[in-house]
């Protein structure tokens, strides 16, 4: 149903358990969508689809670590046009239904999820206004947030202080440091113009 692959993640308390996540979510000018999410229960042999087929791009696929059908998924949406499928999604049932826990518009998708590796209730989340224009890739216009969530994604804080003006901000990666899992690394693409030398 699709070419493209975004993320995939193996569940670490049964490794017979993959989630893919399908649509490209780098911008490219050949730029596939995906049809949602689907899983394997045998290491990999079949899969099953298991819905969010209107998200256009899956960046990100995050398993709890004790809990095989807790998965949240960065959901970074369409390419091209305005949708509603985008943001942070959870499911508590394997895949069976999703819940969108984190949305702030319909041109700004979830485009990096990380879990704090002591605490899977601790996450946090990139957004990333993605929308591209027919001339060009995709300029600031507001919404490249990081947010946090302490509760399982229940409830969620933006993140701001320390952090480049999001009028000059583009994507932004996350990564949690797993032997202090207090310190957040965010690599963000700032759209300052250059000095000159």
């Amino acid at each position: 149903a699709t070419l493209s692959i975004g993320n995939m993640a193996i569940a670490p308390s049964d490794n017979s358990i993959l989630y893919v996540g399908t649509g490209e979510a780098n911008i490219f000018r050949a730029s596939l969508p995906g049809v949602g999410m689907y899983k394997s229960v045998n290491a990999g042999k079949s899969f099953q689809h298991i819905g969010l087929e209107n998200t256009g791009t899956i960046a990100r696929v995050v398993v709890h670590p004790k809990n095989a059908n807790t998965v949240y998924v960065a959901a970074s949406g369409n390419e091209w046009t305005y949708n509603k499928d985008r943001g942070v999604y959870l499911t508590t049932n394997g895949g069976k239904t999703w819940k969108n826990i984190l949305f702030e518009s319909e041109q700004s998708g979830c485009i990096d999820l990380a879990m704090d590796p002591l605490d899977p209730n601790i996450l946090y989340a990139s957004m990333w206004n993605r929308i591209r224009k027919r001339w060009s890739d995709p300029v600031p216009e507001g919404g490249d947030y990081i947010y946090k969530t302490t509760d399982g994604g229940k409830t969620w804080k933006k993140i701001v202080t320390g952090l480049p003006d999001t009028k000059l901000t583009g994507r932004i990666g996350l990564a949690v440091s797993k032997s202090n899992p207090n310190v957040l690394y965010a690599f963000v693409d700032e759209k300052k113009k250059k000095r000159d030398p």
